[in-house]
Formats: structure tokens, sequence, C-alpha cells
């Protein structure tokens, strides 16, 4: 992929082996405010938007893919959004390993990997086990807001999943402001997917 520019990563893009297990968000950000986690950041859309409109609220993207870390951490370098950091990294593992206890607002989960092969389903981010990790990490009345194009994934994973979650209890799905009329969210995987005549499927709940 090409850009006409350097990706510059840094200050937002943290390297994970530097941070503090749990990590200490006021000294991170240098403030209180709240912070929301979205896991799967692709480009950056999402948080982009969100951080330039929202100064009040610290957001925080997890991406797997370097490239995308990369350009979505220059994008919100580039933007001046000092109320966000990245980081690249496993999802679970970084959620497990570095997240305090109870400090989340919102967890947000766009467009996740829906592996659709059967064999390659236990690799799907939404599943029972994620659910208790999801609790232990959101604030008391913390939300945890999904969308997905893929049925399969939504009919056999996400919708059960979330629904039974004992710690859980489901609401109506809430658009950010940054979404266009008639989107979900607002990203590129959304629009590409929307031109394509893919449906969408969301879901939001919020820890009990």
């Amino acid at each position: 992929m090409q850009t006409k520019h350097e990706l510059i990563p840094e200050p937002i893009g943290l390297d994970v082996d530097a941070l503090s297990k749990p990590i200490d968000w006021p000294t991170l950000f240098g403030n209180d405010n709240p912070v929301e986690i979205e896991i799967g950041m692709g480009k950056g859309t999402f948080v982009t938007e969100q951080a330039t409109a929202r100064p009040d609220v610290n957001f925080f993207g997890i991406e797997w893919a370097r490239w995308f870390w990369r350009y979505a951490s220059d994008r919100l370098r580039r933007r001046g959004c000092n109320n966000a950091r990245t980081v690249r990294a496993e999802a679970n593992y970084f959620l497990t390993e570095f997240v305090p206890l109870a400090s989340v607002s919102v967890l947000h989960i766009y467009f996740p990997d829906p592996w659709p092969k059967a064999r390659h389903h236990k690799r799907r981010l939404i599943q029972p086990s994620f659910m208790p990790l999801a609790a232990r990490i959101l604030t008391p009345g913390g939300r945890i807001q999904v969308v997905t194009d893929h049925q399969g994934y939504w009919e056999e994973n996400i919708e059960p999943v979330i629904r039974a979650a004992a710690e859980f209890q489901v609401v109506d799905y809430n658009r950010p402001g940054s979404a266009g009329e008639g989107e979900f969210v607002g990203t590129n995987f959304e629009r590409k997917y929307a031109r394509e005549g893919r449906p969408f499927y969301a879901i939001a709940a919020v820890k009990t």
C-alpha cells in the first residue's frame, strides 16, 4: 500500500514493550478523562473523527496489522489528536495484560475479522471467553458496541454470545456522531461494504 507521505506513528503510536502493566491512564494521557478503546481501528477513520470531535475523552486504538497501525497513528498525529494513543498488539493479549480493571467506558468493535472458514472460527474475537474479559475492563455501566457485515459471524457468535453474557444487558445501539446519514459507524470498511450492497448488523450492551 502506498501513501503520498512518510508514515510517522510517534508519538501517538506506542511501543507495546515499553508500556507498564497495567497502564496508568492518567499518566499516559495527562488527565482523568474517560477512556474509550477501539479494537481493530484499521486506517483510523472512526478513532480520528471521535478524538477530534470529543477532546474531553481519551481514545486508545488497538490494531494488529502493522501498516494500518502506522497509517492510523500517523493520521491521528497529523490531525493533532493529543487525546489519542495507539498500539500494535493482539487484542486479547493487550486487554488482559495492559488494561486496568474497570477503567474503560466504551469498547468499540467495528467490522472484526469474521474468520469465515469453520476451522478458523476459534480465532474470532467475540466468543464466550471474551465477554468476561470485556466485563473486567469496563467501568460499571460501561458499554460494548459491535457492528459487522458478516451474517455468519453475527448469527453464530456475536448476537448469541453478547445476549447470553451474564455480565451484560443488551441496549439500543448508539450511532456515533461521526457516522454519516444511514451509516452505523462511518469507517472505510463500512463505506466499502455499503457500495457492495452488504447488510449490516449492530448490537450494544452495558455492563450490569
